[in-house]
């Protein structure tokens, strides 16, 4: 990959978390741009670095994968240059070689899965796969005086098929983060950007904070919503951001130094401390969101990054304390504030409790197929159990609403996922932490931020904007791509393979 490519991906990151989270059309596009031409980019790189002759011999290797066979003949010499394989156990398509990243297969059926709900069925079909939705479909088409003929099972196509285009994008996304921290190089430039977006962004909603602070309004206006307008949607993606910032500080402050004097070391001490202004900075962000989830899962998070390393303990209470005592000096009452509502909101008949219990008869009418991507706001109002003008879009519990509109397979698909990325991950954290890596510090924040996503998505819906999908896209392929050093060992071959050269013709 590029030297640039690192950049690129928290650009895309950055721009698309501009345009409201994503929900501007022009920030969605965006991002399905830049994720398809940074993976044409990859593609073209792939082709031009491998020579014919080296094609030749990954052709060979292949074929005798698919055979199961031990020794290969090679029939034509190869050049002197040697073969361009910059990945451990690479696999091979098309005769080039590619980084696995361990879950293709899953990301193949998932993105099958979603296109399938598409496809026009006749009504017959439909009947025995999604009898609710042929219902619905019937009661909306007898207003027109027609009949279904052929319908697909999701009740809103269009809205369907924008996701599996977004789907595509966080993919390929993927893909692409995965093979460019394929270098100890690719890790840290990726994990700068990320860190930069995350000031950026953290800097952004701290000025909102003083703005509504200096201007003496009410405790309601005293939150940063940065550039998502949802303190909630803000507070989820600055939370990925934090745990990463930590992992990235944690790396540069214990990080072996190759100071040649004490001039040098001091140098480096110091900008250790400015990337812990920096963290602290990202920290008050998520706090002054005044998201209890947000404070909550980030929270969690560090929790989970101090159990993975104790080196960088002291670092990360240090951290925590000047973080508090920074919140205190500027004001933390609004906070409270937003904390001590929760056990009214709780007792209250129209909260997030009250839907996720409503939900359950959707799931049951729809555990098959599902009513689609993005059907959700159009399914919910036919089991909501209260009246009044109180409107949800979203289940407020990305995993409810991901079985409600892709049915039980599809929230299948993505345990299995999710314990695919676990397992991978464990197997990098292991590797790490043999080879005496300081990676195993950023390691471990990349972990802990992808599991606080996956825990704040059980009370919000922030994985639903395009921006906190895409970053935590680049977060998981961060937490299954890493490896210990830049010069990983080269092995062209697959295990149990051995290369042998035809002798040659007499």
């Amino acid at each position: 990959m590029a030297f640039w490519s690192p950049f690129a991906v928290a650009a895309i990151v950055a721009v698309t978390a501009w345009g409201v989270g994503g929900y501007e059309p022009w920030a969605s596009f965006f991002l399905e741009m830049g994720a398809l031409l940074l993976s044409g980019i990859f593609l073209l790189s792939v082709v031009f670095r491998t020579s014919p002759d080296d094609r030749v011999r990954f052709l060979a290797i292949r074929k005798s994968q698919k055979r199961g066979t031990i020794e290969v003949d090679i029939l034509e010499p190869s050049s002197s240059r040697s073969a361009s394989v910059p990945y451990r156990d690479p696999f091979y398509w098309m005769g080039y070689p590619f980084r696995r990243n361990g879950v293709g297969l899953l990301l193949v059926a998932a993105t099958v899965w979603l296109a399938l709900s598409l496809v026009p069925l006749p009504a017959a079909a439909l009947a025995i796969l999604s009898p609710k939705s042929l219902a619905v479909r019937s009661e909306a088409e007898a207003l027109l005086g027609r009949e279904v003929s052929f319908a697909p099972w999701s009740l809103t196509p269009y809205l369907t098929f924008q996701d599996l285009l977004l789907w595509i994008a966080f993919a390929l996304l993927f893909i692409v983060t995965h093979h460019a921290v394929a270098s100890r190089r690719g890790v840290r430039r990726l994990s700068l950007g990320l860190f930069l977006v995350g000031v950026a962004s953290g800097g952004y909603g701290l000025v909102q904070w003083l703005t509504a602070l200096a201007a003496g309004g009410a405790r309601a206006d005293f939150q940063a919503s940065g550039s998502f307008g949802n303190r909630n949607h803000y507070a989820f993606f600055q939370e990925m951001l934090l745990l990463v910032a930590i992992g990235w500080l944690a790396m540069r402050w214990h990080e072996p130094r190759a100071a040649t004097d004490r001039v040098e070391a001091q140098e480096a001490k110091a900008r250790a401390s400015m990337v812990g202004l920096g963290v602290a900075l990202v920290g008050l962000s998520v706090l002054f969101s005044l998201s209890r989830s947000g404070i909550a899962f980030a929270a969690l998070g560090g929790g989970f990054f101090l159990a993975l390393t104790r080196r960088a303990r002291k670092t990360f209470l240090a951290l925590a304390g000047a973080l508090l005592a920074a919140a205190l000096w500027i004001g933390i009452d609004p906070v409270v504030t937003r904390l001590e509502v929760i056990p009214g909101e709780l007792a209250s008949g129209t909260g997030r409790m009250t839907v996720w219990r409503d939900s359950l008869g959707a799931l049951s009418d729809f555990w098959l197929t599902g009513s689609g991507a993005s059907s959700f706001q159009y399914v919910y109002p036919m089991y909501r159990s209260f009246g009044g003008r109180l409107f949800f879009s979203w289940a407020h519990n990305d995993y409810l609403q991901l079985a409600i509109e892709l049915g039980l397979p599809g929230l299948a698909l993505v345990a299995a996922l999710a314990v695919a990325i676990a397992r991978r991950a464990r197997a990098v954290r292991r590797e790490l932490v043999e080879a005496g890596s300081s990676l195993a510090q950023l390691h471990a924040g990349y972990c802990a931020a992808a599991l606080a996503a996956a825990l704040h998505s059980f009370t919000d819906f922030g994985l639903h904007l395009p921006a906190n999908a895409a970053l935590f896209a680049v977060i998981l392929a961060g937490v299954t791509g890493m490896a210990p050093s830049a010069s990983l060992k080269r092995k062209p071959v697959e295990k149990g393979v051995k290369l042998r050269r035809a002798p040659p013709e007499s």
